[in-house]
């Protein structure tokens, strides 16, 4: 008997979970069908774009929840809505884009109505979730742009060797009793102005030669006079020649001060085979 009445207890225990579940009303309200879409579209690697849903509410009253976003079952973001009767209304989010697949979805929560007395009422909703949007993104490539302009490849060669050249010079200074880098540094700054002067004017005295060919380029087009001027052209070329050498060896120190170093070798060997 005892027996019998646990069992009956037990029954209408059953019976009540689902009428209690169920007493919860249903809706249409939710999301339209296959509702997300991008904005840029298309759209790369590294690009800020935003992710577009939309709530939609049959209903005759206020329909509030949540949109939470998600890539490949992971969280994105989550947004608050409110939707007044009988309208639609626009959900978005901002997505800075990776590369590989993505599966972008959105799902509804919290869902409940306003009811007239103030109070909230939870509801299901038909529409929960949006279709599952695939996207395949690939690695965006970045072009690292060379400059080929032969004068700023020997600038940054200037640089570069300027840059050693002085971390030289510091070694040996911190490493060299004072009364033999005193005199030393004098030679060596008076020697790095000359340097500096003549690579100035070779510099300047080059792009004029330049502008002096291209006005005789100029010349005999217009006056037909290539026979008159037919010897100046070639000595113009080799004066241009020369001082884009001589530029060329003064602008860059690891060059000139190489140079000025065998020559000093070779004087000093000069010297010696003199004395001895």
């Amino acid at each position: 008997m005892i027996y019998k009445k646990i069992i009956i207890i037990f029954f209408l225990i059953l019976c009540t979970i689902p009428i209690k579940t169920y007493s919860q009303s249903f809706s249409k309200a939710g999301f339209i069908p296959g509702n997300i879409w991008y904005s840029p579209d298309p759209f790369e690697e590294r690009d800020i774009i935003k992710i577009h849903t939309i709530v939609f509410n049959p209903e005759d009253k206020q329909f509030l929840g949540d949109v939470i976003f998600f890539d490949n079952d992971v969280f994105l973001d989550k947004k608050s809505f409110s939707v007044q009767a009988k309208e639609i209304k626009e959900v978005e989010i901002s997505w800075t884009v990776t590369a590989g697949k993505h599966k972008i979805f959105a799902k509804i929560e919290n869902a409940k109505l306003l009811l007239p007395n103030g109070k909230f009422e939870e509801i299901y909703i038909a529409q929960n979730k949006t279709e599952e949007n695939i996207r395949e993104v690939e690695k965006k490539i970045i072009l690292k742009t060379v400059n080929l302009d032969p004068y700023s490849i020997i600038d940054n060669i200037s640089i570069n060797s300027s840059e050693s050249i002085q971390n030289i010079k510091n070694t040996i200074k911190e490493n060299t009793p004072s009364f033999i880098v005193e005199p030393a540094t004098l030679t060596a700054n008076v020697i790095e102005t000359i340097r500096s002067d003549i690579s100035n004017i070779s510099k300047v005295k080059k792009e004029t030669i330049q502008n002096e060919i291209k006005a005789i380029n100029i010349t005999n087009q217009k006056n037909n006079t290539e026979k008159e001027n037919k010897f100046i052209k070639p000595l113009k070329y080799l004066e241009l020649f020369f001082f884009t050498l001589l530029s060329y060896i003064f602008n860059i120190k690891f060059i000139f001060y190489g140079i000025l170093f065998i020559i000093i070798i070779f004087i000093l060997r000069y010297f010696w085979r003199l004395i001895f």
